[in-house]
């Protein structure tokens, strides 16, 4: 099992991870939001294809720790691509784990996971992709990638019970912004989350065991 150390360096890759750094060039805008637990600046897609039907498995509010989603397909075309919520850079990719790790605590688990900076200072990540998708869908740390993009499949790797996404929008710190394990850092009580907006949902957060349909924002 993997207890090496991820290195946060522009182009780093440890173990099938690789981090662009949170001090390189992004857009003059990269750390300029400041978090505040409320919704977020930017509005998202659902990190689906469209047409695909996603429950909620937990909200901002249910989910524990606070302040991230769960989603997952329940209806459309298999398998469940992943998609980029809105346009920006790839940050951070972990997509070398395959090991279902349901029950662990959080500092055993080893979850894949896409981390994308947008242009407002907000980041969203998907954690629990299928192994090896994020590489399949050609995705590189630096890519400038497109609302609805594929950046991977929907899978259960890592601290998960069921195949789904872990989404979240964040302002991260600019100094180191994830760990090891591609958690944010200095995010105590989920401070540095924001409850995103997605499209065709009007001002209303996403709501535990509801459902919605994927498609693109306006």
């Amino acid at each position: 099992m993997w207890s090496g150390k991820l290195v946060v360096i522009l182009g780093a890759s440890v173990l099938g991870a690789s981090v662009l750094g949170a001090s390189s060039p992004l857009a003059a805008a990269d750390t300029v939001a400041t978090s505040d637990g409320g919704p977020s600046h930017g509005q998202y897609r659902l990190p689906y294809e469209d047409g695909t039907t996603v429950k909620v498995f937990d909200d901002f509010v249910t989910h524990r720790p606070v302040g991230r989603v769960d989603l997952f397909a329940v209806a459309g075309a298999k398998p469940y691509k992943v998609l980029a919520a809105a346009d920006g850079v790839v940050k951070a990719i972990q997509d070398g784990f395959s090991e279902q790790l349901s029950g662990r605590a959080a500092k055993d688990c080893h979850n894949n996971y896409v981390w994308i900076a947008h242009a407002d200072g907000e980041w969203s990540n998907y954690s629990h992709v299928a192994h090896g998708s994020v590489a399949a869908a050609g995705l590189r740390v630096g890519d400038r990638v497109k609302a609805g993009q594929v950046i991977g499949v929907e899978g259960a790797v890592g601290c998960a019970m069921l195949d789904h996404v872990h989404f979240e929008i964040a302002v991260p710190s600019s100094v180191d912004p994830i760990d090891a394990n591609g958690f944010l850092t200095d995010n105590d009580g989920g401070k540095r989350e924001r409850n995103p907006r997605f499209c065709g949902l009007g001002d209303h957060p996403a709501v535990k065991d509801q459902t919605y349909t994927a498609r693109p924002c306006d």
